[in-house]
């Protein structure tokens, strides 16, 4: 069973169906990464995913969140009546109706937010608080075991500070409470820490070429980068430098989020980074048109593959000769491209010098499976089943000679190949390796044994009576397989 899924009155084919109900009841209450994890995990239940795809751990990938929070953001919608969660081992969902809610009863006594609600309407004397949103608010309360007075301390803080929204003042009191704020007291040292941080601020703006006052949003990301992420500020300025003009605090806060996942700390390696970030973003391009691909960005290539694959030693060569292979072999894909990866990383072949040597032997792999093709008559695709029996055949200790001598024997038999695996196995049995005695074994044999009907014969193995001494030898055969004709 996947990971997500759909309960009978939710079913849709060929498109993800959103209820109205959910856009205006629930979306503007919710956390942003809360609305994110609700929708992804409904496409993914709707669209049928297999369950390779239908994961916690895809899901986490997708939305670059860790697994945590991703199983939080479920609990909330649980809590909301919109999913069920089916299992803790291993955790699934099951999304519901949301015409039909089936809410968690609560036992809330309606006097206790009397004094919380008449501070609300004090905080915002021109606007009308809607019920939901009173809700939104003891929620989150009573979810983070957050001091309703500490959240009116936020709600005057983000009211002065110009943001008067119930969805944002609930993102601002979710993050405090997930960082560990929830008193009146550490709020209050929270408030003191953002207004604390105006001159850094400053020359990052600077170094951005913006003009405006901060904002909550500005300080919450400076104190992300300093405090959790452990950045100094000659590292921000480095990144906000090659940003100048161009996108503001936004694309800082993307570029910075990029610049931690690549694990650059220093003002140094966030300077290094960035001047192969052009470097990288060329070799993408460049492996995209190898492989014969298309990606609408370049930026999740650099993020997913390439800087995992250069991390581990690769280089920009190497990986295009890799590419290369691919595209020849008819994989048209950075995923497909990632198996060749693994494979030379396995095997310690790393630098260019030794993926060459890698993609020269696999082209001549092929090569020798073309000829025994030719040798056969046949013009077939190359398949992995085709590699995977030549590569059997070595291993076995057959040199080129003598599969080629073999399959020029069986060049009239229906399927080539797997009359050359019965005569190689055949000989592997009798011990005959060397090229004289494969084509003594041939000259013997002779091809009618190869090219006989199976017609009035094709059943005989059923009509022979084996003794149970002859059926127990096969299975012992088989078991000490290994053990008798080694690896």
């Amino acid at each position: 069973m996947g990971f997500v899924s759909l309960s009978g009155d939710y079913l849709r084919a060929g498109y993800t169906s959103v209820d109205n109900v959910f856009l205006t009841d629930y979306l503007p209450y919710a956390d942003a990464e809360d609305v994110k994890i609700y929708l992804l995990g409904l496409a993914i239940a709707s669209s049928g995913y297999d369950d390779e795809t239908n994961t916690l751990d895809k899901m986490s990938l997708l939305l670059r969140l860790d697994k945590e929070r991703v199983t939080e953001g479920f609990r909330y919608w649980e809590a909301k009546g919109l999913v069920r969660l089916t299992a803790t081992a291993p955790f699934a969902v099951k999304y519901l109706s949301v015409k039909a809610p089936i809410k968690v009863g609560s036992t809330r006594n309606p006097a206790k937010y009397a004094d919380f609600n008449e501070e609300i309407v004090r905080i915002f004397p021109d606007r009308v608080v809607a019920p939901n949103e009173y809700e939104a608010y003891y929620s989150v309360i009573e979810e983070s075991k957050m001091d309703p007075n500490a959240v009116l301390l936020i709600l005057q803080y983000c009211k002065d500070a110009g943001k008067t929204s119930t969805p944002y003042v609930l993102a601002v009191v979710t993050d405090m409470a997930k960082e560990g704020y929830r008193t009146v007291k550490k709020v209050s040292e929270r408030i003191s820490e953002l207004e604390n941080n105006s001159e850094d601020i400053r020359q990052i703006f600077a170094a951005l070429g913006i003009k405006r006052a901060a904002d909550i949003d500005d300080r919450r990301a400076y104190l992300l980068w300093t405090d959790r992420q452990n950045y100094r500020l000659d590292a921000i300025l480095t990144a906000a430098r090659s940003l100048k003009k161009r996108g503001g605090m936004e694309r800082l806060k993307g570029l910075m989020d990029e610049v931690y996942r690549s694990g650059a700390r220093t003002g140094e390696e966030v300077a290094a980074y960035l001047s192969s970030r052009d470097a990288m973003r060329d070799l993408a391009i460049s492996i995209t048109k190898t492989l014969g691909a298309f990606y609408g960005s370049t930026e999740p290539l650099i993020e997913n593959y390439l800087q995992p694959w250069l991390n581990l030693g690769f280089e920009n060569e190497g990986l295009l000769s890799l590419a290369k292979l691919c595209f020849l072999r008819g994989v048209k894909s950075f995923d497909g491209l990632g198996t060749y990866v693994e494979a030379c990383y396995k095997n310690g072949v790393i630098s260019n010098n030794g993926v060459q040597a890698f993609v020269d032997g696999e082209n001549a792999l092929d090569e020798a499976i073309k000829r025994i093709f030719a040798e056969t008559d046949r013009m077939d695709m190359i398949t992995e089943s085709h590699r995977r029996s030549y590569r059997t055949w070595l291993s076995w200790g057959y040199g080129y000679d003598a599969i080629v001598a073999v399959a020029k024997s069986c060049a009239e038999t229906a399927f080539p190949f797997r009359a050359i695996n019965r005569v190689l196995a055949e000989l592997r049995r009798q011990n005959v390796f060397d090229i004289d005695g494969v084509n003594k074994y041939l000259s013997e044999r002779g091809p009618s044994a190869l090219t006989t009907s199976n017609k009035g014969g094709q059943d005989d193995y059923l009509k022979h009576a084996y003794t149970k001494e002859q059926l127990d030898g096969v299975v012992r055969r088989l078991e000490d397989m290994d053990d008798d004709w080694g690896d």
